[in-house]
């Protein structure tokens, strides 16, 4: 799921993209080279001290967390991980794919109420939907990861100087 939405998004985002996945051994490091393989943006792991670059892909470890400054998103160590409310709702896009932990559900609704858009992948490949039918049961976006990347791209998409996305 992850594959095919960031396959799906255009090669220009006016935000940084955030990927937070849980993994077994920790091996982040490998999800940074296979998404990179099918990503038009390109992909890095977070490290704490570093700023959320638009129009990048960050992933994020379990122990990096983020915080919000003048200047945009910074990641620092957390032991806790990613805090979804520490998110600047208004600016903020998330989505629920395959296999996400129900523990999120609570503060993606929070996040959607406070002006976040806020989806969940339904259809086929969604092996695990609990946490992602929760947030659509609650009325968030529903759709295949492709196109909800495509509902990203009309949102946050950079524009050439004709006024339409690439």
């Amino acid at each position: 799921a992850l594959r095919r939405l960031l396959g799906a998004l255009p090669s220009a985002l006016g935000v940084p993209v955030l990927v937070h996945m849980r993994l077994d051994g920790g091996r982040y490091g490998n999800l940074v080279k296979q998404m990179a393989r099918v990503s038009p943006l390109p992909v890095q792991l977070a490290e704490a001290g570093q700023r959320a670059v638009p129009g990048e892909v960050h992933v994020l470890a379990d122990d990096i967390g983020v915080r919000v400054a003048s200047d945009g998103l910074h990641f620092l160590s957390d032991a806790g991980g990613i805090s979804l409310a520490a998110l600047p709702a208004e600016h903020t896009a998330l989505v629920l794919l395959s296999g996400a932990d129900l523990a999120h559900v609570g503060p993606a609704l929070d996040l959607a109420a406070a002006g976040a858009w806020v989806a969940g992948q339904v259809g086929e490949g969604c092996y695990d939907p609990a946490a992602a039918t929760a947030v659509v049961a609650a009325g968030m976006v529903a759709g295949e990861p492709q196109e909800l990347a495509q509902a990203i791209a009309a949102r946050w998409g950079e524009q050439d100087d004709n006024g339409e996305a690439p």
